[in-house]
């Protein structure tokens, strides 16, 4: 097996075709690369008659890359963010408003969204292929939305003693609202009861328990003052509301005024109160709650859901959460006769019979990305909801949603810095997962450069940080910008290249006589430290501050330093000896006579060098070199001289 075939992220997709193969090889996240295999090439377009390879790049799970998604994407992770440390801070009774506020936030924007794609489908009516993927966009938002806010109702925002009549009737009101629209339309006529959609308007809205605008409504008609209308108008007056059980009265005594009043309504039903309007009859049945009258208004209900609510607010106002599956099935009969179940069908019966493993499941599968599932889990996790479930992935379920979500996100180009924050949020594994992607990140420019370095910094990954930092710094070699290369070596502080880079600049000085980036190697201050070679640099660049300035003495000892210290390389001393002529030859006496034996013991050493005079440099070098040795001969010699004699003749203090 060869070492590519070792690595894990390799993979060989072999080709049905006897002239050719294709393998692929993993790339960042949800990315794959095809490429033709050994036997054979594979070519395209133009392309096949040079017989160049092509390599295609292969992405799925990029639902969360679109312009719309994008926005879900980065308003819901501040959420996400905001929870988690709310939630670490938190327990107990204290966490359910927190959870509730987070989940109201997450469908918040779920509507926003819906309506930015709506407003988008409205300005594209000439391209219908672009408007067909916007209105699949808009109903996958409004399909989430609406799994999302069951799900909160059952699981979530979960109401005393399991009672959810009241939550599920606001449930329907937000995702059914043709009722509410034709009551605005109705109450702007001049003549309400003469609109076509009067009294379908007026069954609409108490189907979904909204009385008030029913008797308003009603109070619009002209026959309003006859008995019959006066009748009902009093039954609907009197039903009772569910903002009694607010107010602390208990179950018992709000099913008993609920079934005192129903008496009444049937009584009245059945004495004929009603019979000679016929829709008050209908609105009479369906006050009564009817079997019959909901099968016969199952359009105006559009779905078995909608039907199963307004069933259970007039035929069991105090129905429990727990207890509604019960009640399912004669609806879904209405609207399924032949016994088939949609996707949407299948999600919302699983909820309601509290299965929420198969809900994530399905959803998993329907919705497209992993937003929906990563977010709700998250959410139930902090409710506690999930304890006793465990996955065969060695981690939690949230843990691994979590990760498959950050997963589609790190190989979007700006999406990558909110996955890293969802990692974080992955106790097990998650810090395996980031070290992995980092590694692996591509570095487009050095903005990016320096926000992969950011999140590492922050998160002590050292090994990353070299890494990405030996990626820029050798992209940087590779230009030819040498200061750049050796900033990125010395934020890693890598040694060897540290070294490399200094000995370039030694090199560069020795061709051209000037050193390059001199702001760079002026303020190196402690990091000159991690390499001889760039402490060497650095001192021998202070030595020319020092010449500059006219501090001889100064520059003088430490140029003397740096031969007799030997932490000059070796080919670099005959430079130094050549920098020491000027100061041999000053009118003032720089060296003394110890100073200046030091420097003929260095020239002395030097020489002996078999690779410094070398027969296999150039004639032109090897005399360039003896014309030098021989000047300086002359001056260590002349300036021994003068050493001695100042010596001789100064008195000791």
């Amino acid at each position: 097996m060869t070492e590519r075939e070792k690595d894990p992220y390799y993979l060989e997709v072999p080709c049905t075709s006897t002239t050719g193969g294709l393998q692929a090889t993993w790339g960042l996240g949800n990315r794959l690369f095809v490429f033709p295999g050994k036997k054979g090439t594979l070519c395209t377009g133009s392309d096949k008659t040079r017989g160049v390879p092509v390599i295609n790049e292969v992405r799925w799970e990029t639902d969360m890359h679109g312009p719309v998604t994008r926005k879900l994407v980065n308003e819901t992770h501040n959420i996400f963010v905001a929870l988690q440390a709310r939630a670490s801070e938190t327990s107990g009774t204290a966490l359910k408003p927190l959870l509730v506020k987070a989940s109201k936030q997450y469908r918040s924007v779920l509507k926003a969204c819906s309506l930015d794609v709506y407003s988008m489908t409205e300005g594209c009516d000439d391209d219908d292929e672009k408007k067909a993927v916007l209105e699949e966009q808009m109903k996958i938002f409004n399909m989430t939305e609406l799994i999302w806010s069951l799900c909160e109702i059952l699981w979530i925002d979960v109401a005393p003693g399991g009672l959810v009549i009241s939550q599920l009737l606001e449930w329907l009101r937000w995702h059914f609202t043709e009722g509410e629209q034709l009551f605005a339309e109705i109450t702007r006529e001049e003549f309400p009861d003469q609109h076509v959609t009067y009294w379908d308007c007026i069954y609409r809205l108490l189907l979904q328990g909204q009385v008030d605008k029913v008797r308003i409504l009603l109070s619009q008609h002209p026959s309003f003052r006859i008995d019959a209308f006066q009748s009902m108008d009093e039954v609907l007056r009197k039903m009772p509301l569910f903002s009694q059980l607010q107010r602390g009265n208990s179950v018992a005594e709000f099913d008993m005024k609920w079934r005192h009043w129903k008496d009444d309504c049937e009584r009245r039903l059945e004495s004929g109160e009603f019979a000679a309007a016929p829709n008050l009859d209908t609105i009479a049945r369906i006050l009564c709650g009817e079997d019959r009258v909901f099968s016969d208004l199952k359009d105006l209900c559009e779905t078995w859901y909608h039907m199963l609510v307004s069933k259970m607010l007039y035929q069991k106002p105090t129905v429990k959460s727990v207890d509604l599956h019960y009640y399912v099935q004669t609806c879904m009969d209405e609207f399924r006769s032949d016994g088939r179940k949609g996707e949407m069908d299948s999600i919302l019966l699983s909820a309601m019979e509290f299965d929420i493993l198969q809900v994530i499941k399905d959803c998993s599968a329907v919705l497209s990305g992993w937003w929906f599932v990563a977010h709700l889990t998250d959410i139930l996790h902090h409710c506690g909801q999930l304890e006793s479930h465990r996955m065969e992935f060695g981690t939690n379920l949230r843990e691994y949603l979590l990760l498959e979500y950050a997963t589609s996100l790190m190989s979007h180009q700006s999406l990558w810095q909110v996955g890293v924050e969802y990692l974080d949020r992955c106790a097990d594994i998650g810090r395996q997962y980031l070290e992995h992607f980092m590694e692996n990140m591509p570095i487009e420019t050095e903005r990016k450069a320096y926000k992969l370095l950011n999140v590492c910094e922050k998160r002590n990954m050292s090994e990353q940080v070299k890494s990405i930092c030996k990626v820029m710094g050798m992209r940087c070699m590779k230009n030819k910008r040498l200061g750049a290369a050796l900033s990125w070596f010395l934020r890693s502080k890598d040694v060897a290249f540290a070294t490399v880079i200094a000995e370039k600049f030694l090199s560069e000085y020795n061709e051209h006589g000037v050193f390059s980036n001199l702001d760079l190697i002026d303020n190196l201050g402690s990091s000159m430290l991690i390499s001889s070679r760039l402490t060497f640099l650095a001192k021998y660049r202070e030595y020319h501050k020092l010449y500059q300035e006219r501090e001889m003495f100064a520059a003088g000892s430490l140029l003397l330093s740096l031969l007799t210290s030997r932490l000059a390389p070796r080919e670099f001393w005959i430079t130094l000896l050549k920098d020491a002529i000027t100061l041999l030859e000053a009118r003032e006496c720089i060296y003394g006579s110890k100073e200046t034996f030091e420097l003929m013991h260095s020239l002395e050493e030097l020489t002996k060098d078999r690779k410094f005079l070398s027969p296999d440099k150039d004639s032109d070098d090897i005399s360039d070199l003896r014309e030098t040795i021989d000047l300086l001969n002359l001056s260590l010699t002349r300036n021994l001289a003068r050493s001695i004699v100042i010596e001789g003749v100064v008195k000791p203090s």
